[in-house]
């Protein structure tokens, strides 16, 4: 019997401890502190009381059963101490997180400057800039790789420094390339950047000739402004002629660049609110966090308490609030004027307007949150699919008929309105059944998130994308949780960011507009620091882009099913059409030598056009 209270003790324990083991978050141990904290949420949202009040209880009420399973009150204190310790740990974590500037203060001074030391005025910041390479990578991790080089083939490579800091850098910026004896750059090897402001992305290009003959080595990037320094170093394995016959097999797996995965970070806006952000001055919050990083987040908008005046007033008039709909007028002029629209832009993200953004659609009415009270359902807050009749919904009352008409009148809106009509939709609430991929499909929709995914799905599984049964649209499922409040949920979009990283799975990141600011400053800051992450951690491994960018790029270039590029070796060429009606920039070639050794090719191919390469004749 004491056994038994003994190891139910050390379960009890085990559950609250396994959460705050945030290091685990990179690796596939990561699923014990993943689901150790999906236990704390749900009883979160089962009990009248918050996740803290549930681990403290835990941890208590297990060390009781520890001292009356053993007798060793020692072991009960140790076990109090190292949860402590480890909440400690996770305060201090969070606490960098939510006042990190990414950027060093400076700590020498005029005063304290020698001729080793030099000093600059205090106080003052010097940004961590952000450095990514492309090129033909066969790999990007653990290490840059660019394989087997080719004899007779030139490398191209460009450097991207991103100051995605608050402040500008107080020098220029000093960029060196080293390369191997022997080898030719056909540009400036060593050159000096101007002051980069604040969201500035500097790319850098390289033209190289390797020497024919040479062993592996190394290409050498260095990167000095003011106190910032930072080394890459890019391997190689060699440089020999390659002949047509000594190519095995030649295929297109990754996404552009050479990236095994991707990343996009998805916003939903119910409604235009003046009461929970989700007006201009909360999504101006997003937009410059997503300008300030080079991205180009994808804001899933519901249009009819966000772009109609007049059934936002009737909305508010109903409940007797006064939530912002007089100000729905400007708030379509401003987007007008200050926010590009786009299907697809990967980082850096550039727009001659001051923000830039995908449009995808969220529905006309947002079902199953309170936004969903409308005449046609009697004002029932909550409704879903079928439960009501619209003048959108004509002749069709059908679940089916009623998200495929609610999904046009969004469109509708859209175009009519802001000149844009939405290629991606984004589930309302959970307001999805059996009938949604379907009815996303008829509706026009080419890329949806959330269509035929249950909570399960979301919570505990990351989904390949894939097309919803019976239909053609790509789904690419959001990852849990949204919206992040603390370290904990960090953390657990951490491990599905590495998950992801690991199998080839682009990850979605569901941020909503108004980033929780109704509630403080920390999910902006949670956010800002897991863009960072996703653009830095993986040595630019993780493709960036919209939810439609990332969607279609799988749907005709890597699922064997619908692919429209087609790459084909034939008499000692290797042919690559595109049949899609979009340019395919930096399609990754990967092509295997017989013997075992990898090369990669960038290729760049026009809308509905081809390109034929011959080895030692491509510049890549």
């Amino acid at each position: 019997m004491k056994l038994l209270i003994f190891l139910l003790g050390v379960g009890l324990v085990a559950q609250p401890v396994a959460s705050r083991l945030l290091s685990l978050a990179p690796s596939r141990g990561g699923w014990v502190m993943y689901l150790a904290n999906v236990v704390l949420e749900t009883l979160e949202k089962r009990l009248p009381f918050s996740r803290w009040w549930a681990e403290g209880g835990l941890i208590v009420f297990g060390c009781v059963l520890l001292f009356l399973g053993s007798g060793m009150a020692w072991l009960a204190w140790l076990v109090v101490v190292l949860h402590l310790l480890l909440v400690l740990q996770n305060q201090l974590r969070e606490r960098a997180v939510v006042n990190a500037v990414y950027a060093d203060q400076e700590w020498v001074g005029l005063r304290g400057a020698t001729s080793d030391r030099p000093g600059y005025p205090a106080p003052g910041l010097h940004p961590w800039l952000s450095l990514n390479v492309e090129g033909p990578f066969v790999a990007r991790w653990p290490e840059l790789d660019l394989g087997l080089l080719l004899a007779g083939t030139e490398v191209n490579l460009a450097l991207l420094v991103g100051n995605h800091s608050r402040v500008p850098t107080q020098t220029p910026v000093n960029v060196m390339l080293d390369v191997p004896e022997g080898w030719l750059v056909r540009s400036e090897a060593t050159l000096e950047l101007p002051v980069m402001q604040s969201g500035e992305v500097q790319r850098v290009a390289w033209t190289l000739r390797p020497s024919e003959g040479g062993g592996p080595g190394r290409v050498g990037v260095r990167v000095l402004a003011s106190r910032f320094e930072r080394s890459l170093s890019i391997h190689h394995a060699g440089c020999r002629q390659v002949d047509s016959d000594m190519i095995e097999s030649v295929s297109v797996t990754r996404y552009p660049g050479g990236r095994c995965s991707a990343f996009s970070w998805r916003g939903d806006m119910d409604l235009y609110d003046s009461a929970s952000f989700q007006d201009i001055e909360g999504l101006k919050a997003a937009l410059e966090l997503g300008r300030r990083y080079g991205i180009a987040q994808t804001l899933f908008l519901s249009t009819r308490l966000s772009l109609s005046e007049q059934d936002a007033r009737e909305w508010a008039d109903r409940y007797g609030v006064v939530r912002g709909a007089e100000e729905i007028p400007r708030f379509v002029d401003w987007l007008r004027e200050n926010v590009s629209l786009c299907y697809s832009c990967p980082y850096p993200a550039q727009s001659p307007k001051p923000y830039l953004m995908e449009l995808g659609n969220h529905g006309h009415l947002h079902y199953d949150t309170d936004t969903a009270g409308a005449p046609g359902n009697q004002w029932k807050a909550g409704a879903r699919p079928g439960e009501g009749r619209y003048p959108w919904t004509r002749e069709d009352g059908s679940s089916f008929g009623d998200q495929r008409e609610n999904i046009r009148e969004a469109m509708r809106w859209c175009e009519r309105l802001l000149g844009f009509v939405p290629r991606s939709w984004a589930k309302p609430g959970r307001g999805n059944d059996r009938f949604t991929p379907s009815a996303v499909e008829a509706a026009g929709c080419e890329v949806a998130t959330g269509s035929d995914i249950r909570i399960r799905d979301n919570v505990l599984r990351q989904p390949w994308p894939h097309h919803p049964a019976g239909t053609r649209i790509v789904e690419l499922t959001a990852r849990y949780p949204s919206d992040p409040q603390h370290i904990q949920h960090v953390a657990m979009l951490q491990f599905w960011m590495h998950r992801a990283h690991r199998l080839g799975i682009p990850m979605v990141m569901l941020v909503h507009q108004h980033m929780r600011q109704f509630d403080g400053i920390a999910c902006a800051r949670f956010t800002e620091y897991l863009v960072r992450y996703a653009l830095e951690r993986f040595n630019g491994d993780l493709y960036i882009d919209t939810v439609y960018g990332i969607g279609v790029w799988w749907r005709d270039v890597l699922n064997e099913e619908t692919r429209r590029v087609d790459v084909v070796q034939e008499e000692g060429r290797i042919r690559v059409a595109n049949h899609t009606d979009r340019d395919m920039t930096d399609l990754p070639l990967d092509l295997r030598l017989k013997g075992g050794a990898c090369t990669t090719w960038l290729v760049s191919v026009p809308a509905g056009g081809e390109v034929v390469l011959v080895p030692g004749n491509v510049g890549s």
